[in-house]
C-alpha cells in the first residue's frame, strides 16, 4: 500500500514539472524605453533600487540597438571609464553623489528626446 501511495505522489509531480516544462517559457530581460527612462530619473529621486540598476547596466538590451547604446554608456559610466565624471557612491540613499546624477540626468534627457522624436512603428 506504501508503495502505491509513494508512485501515485511521484507521478503526480513528474505530471507537474512535464507541464511546466511545457507551457513554461524562459525568463527574459526586455525593458522598453520608458522603463529605462524611470530607472535614469529614479537615480535622481532615489526610487530606483541597486538591484534594478545593475540588473539593467550588466545585462545586454539586444532587441533594442539603440537603447544598447544608452545602457553601455551608462555601465561605462558605472565602470569609471568615462573621462569627464567620475562614478562615486552617493550620501543618503542615493546611488552616485551629485556629478554622477547630473550626468544620468542628461543621459535621461537624452533618452526621453529620443523617444520623443522616434518614428511610430507598428509590427504585422
Amino acid at each position: 500500500m506504501e508503495f502505491v501511495v509513494v508512485f501515485l505522489v511521484s507521478l503526480f509531480v513528474l505530471m507537474l514539472l512535464v507541464v511546466g516544462l511545457l507551457f513554461g517559457r524562459a525568463p527574459t530581460y526586455r525593458p522598453d524605453r520608458e522603463y529605462v527612462l524611470s530607472l535614469m530619473q529614479g537615480i535622481d529621486d532615489r526610487s530606483t533600487t541597486e538591484q534594478a540598476w545593475s540588473l539593467f547596466i550588466h545585462t545586454p538590451i539586444s532587441h533594442d540597438t539603440e537603447l544598447e547604446g544608452f545602457r553601455r554608456r551608462c555601465y561605462q559610466f558605472d565602470q569609471g571609464e568615462v573621462d569627464s565624471v567620475t562614478a562615486r557612491p552617493g550620501l543618503n540613499g542615493y546611488l552616485y553623489d551629485l556629478q554622477g546624477r547630473n550626468y544620468i540626468k542628461q543621459m535621461a534627457t537624452e533618452l526621453e528626446e529620443f523617444i520623443r522624436n522616434a518614428p511610430l512603428t507598428v509590427d504585422f
